[in-house]
């Protein structure tokens, strides 16, 4: 018997959060009104649909700016959705775990091992392109923002301690202030 559906958010800042999938519908979108709320700034106020269908959930995109995909893939219409599908509301990306406790085909691995058989309740594995941590993908881009910072903040500091150093070898030598009055005094009195 399958379990509930549901979606864990896999990106950093959601990351953990999950929605289980109880009713024939959901909107996803980052305004309250949704029944799935994700408050991100790539979602659209109404990105897209989850629509029960048998056993299983489909989505639809809902004419959203950033897009959705399914294992990299972008959508147009409706998409049925498999244990394990990786999607990409915006720039958050989602796991569809279905909890499906059927293996149907025979599985290898990479290595070549055969897992038909191997275990009682082994979810369904399939091959998912791109699915690494240093892969592009359509993220928000905090961490690439502020690794640009970053850079730009040493820059300016190196620039900063140059202008420093080049300030220091040329003006040094300048006396303290007052010092040409002293010596025009003491001439003066002589």
């Amino acid at each position: 018997m399958a379990g509930v559906p549901k979606l864990i958010i896999l990106s950093e800042q959601f990351r953990g959060k999950s929605f289980e999938l109880l009713n024939d519908k959901y909107s996803v979108g980052r305004v309250d009104q949704r029944e799935i709320c994700i408050k991100d700034p790539t979602v659209s106020t109404y990105h897209c649909e989850f629509i029960k269908k048998g056993g299983t959930y489909t989505i639809k995109d809902c004419q959203s700016t950033n897009g959705t995909r399914v294992n990299n893939i972008p959508i147009t219409g409706e998409q049925d959705l498999q244990s394990s599908d990786i999607l990409q509301v915006g720039g958050v990306e989602i796991l569809y775990d279905c909890e499906d406790k059927t293996v149907t085909t025979a599985l290898k691995t990479q290595t070549g091992i055969n897992l038909q058989g191997a275990q009682v309740g082994i979810s369904t594995i399939k091959e998912m392109d791109n699915f690494s941590p240093f892969a592009a993908s359509n993220k928000s881009g905090k961490s690439q923002k502020l690794m640009i910072f970053i850079v730009v903040l040493l820059v300016v500091v190196i620039l900063g301690l140059i202008a420093y150093v080049v300030h220091m070898m040329f003006f040094k030598a300048s006396p303290q202030p007052g010092a040409e009055i002293r010596k025009t005094f003491e001439q003066v009195q002589v």
